[in-house]
């Protein structure tokens, strides 16, 4: 393996750190810290995401109006119990009527690109808001914090595993169209230290799951985290981008970082409401 550069000891050292303030919170915060952690983190993964994607010369009021949605669609997705769909209905709706107000202002042909934005728009707040908000249902939930740090866990050191791992041992591509540095040893790598990890937690601090328990959400959730993870690569390799920011050292953007985090939450919802008691 190469020796470790300095672009790699930013993105350990960022990794560590930022690993450790979400355990922190987890384990000593309260639902209200849980909330506006997740609220903040929507945020900035919209504002990254709209940033990629709106291109008018309005970008940046489309981009402030999605924010305020996403404030109002967390708060409303709070407070309200099952409200997904009709929250998915109002956001529908209240894109739908501004983009009509807006589409005045198009001009040669910009029409159809207006409606693509309204449509990378409704799907930006879907992908980057209302999954997001599962994790403070697991929370919520029995045993909430020991389901939220085994999540976490899971994701961040199956994450790290597969990247080290495919520097180890990488020869076979996993999906080289998409994401040419992956590769399959990676990945098994990458749910193997998943499990193991998910295991010893299970053992130490989660006594209420069982064994194999533990193993199958380790694997279900470490292989949609992956799949997550090459998701957001197309969404990149489409838009023409690299990294969908610069906040985090090593890492790039907060996008970059949850990726996996966010597509594996509803998989993660699922398995504490089939495993928990």
């Amino acid at each position: 393996m190469n020796e470790f550069t300095p672009e790699l000891k930013k993105r350990v050292a960022t990794g560590v750190l930022g690993g450790l303030f979400l355990l922190a919170v987890l384990i000593y915060g309260n639902w209200i810290a849980i909330f506006f952690l997740i609220t903040l983190m929507s945020i900035a993964m919209l504002y990254e995401y709209t940033g990629i994607v709106l291109t008018m010369p309005d970008k940046v009021e489309k981009r402030y109006i999605l924010l305020t949605l996403g404030w109002f669609v967390s708060i409303l997705d709070m407070v309200v119990s099952q409200g997904d769909i009709p929250l998915l209905a109002l956001v529908f709706v209240i894109l739908f009527g501004y983009f009509l107000l807006t589409a005045n202002r198009c001009f040669n042909g910009e029409l159809i690109i207006h409606f693509r934005e309204l449509a990378l728009s409704l799907f930006g707040i879907v992908y980057l808001v209302l999954i997001p908000a599962y994790f403070y249902k697991i929370y919520q939930s029995a045993n909430g914090r020991e389901w939220s740090i085994l999540f976490l866990l899971i994701v961040f050191t199956g994450d790290t595993a597969a990247y080290f791992a495919g520097k180890r041992f990488g020869k076979t591509k996993l999906y080289e169209a998409i994401s040419p540095k992956k590769t399959v040893e990676g990945a098994v790598g990458g749910l193997l230290c998943g499990a193991f990890v998910a295991l010893i937690f299970k053992g130490f601090f989660f006594k209420a799951l069982s064994w194999s328990a533990a193993f199958e959400v380790s694997i279900l959730v470490g292989v949609i985290s992956q799949i997550g993870d090459l998701c957001e690569s197309l969404f990149k390799r489409a838009f023409g981008t690299k990294d969908s920011g610069s906040v985090l050292p090593g890492h790039g953007g907060v996008l970059d970082r949850f990726d996996g985090v966010v597509f594996s939450l509803p998989v993660m919802y699922a398995c504490v409401r089939l495993f928990g008691n």
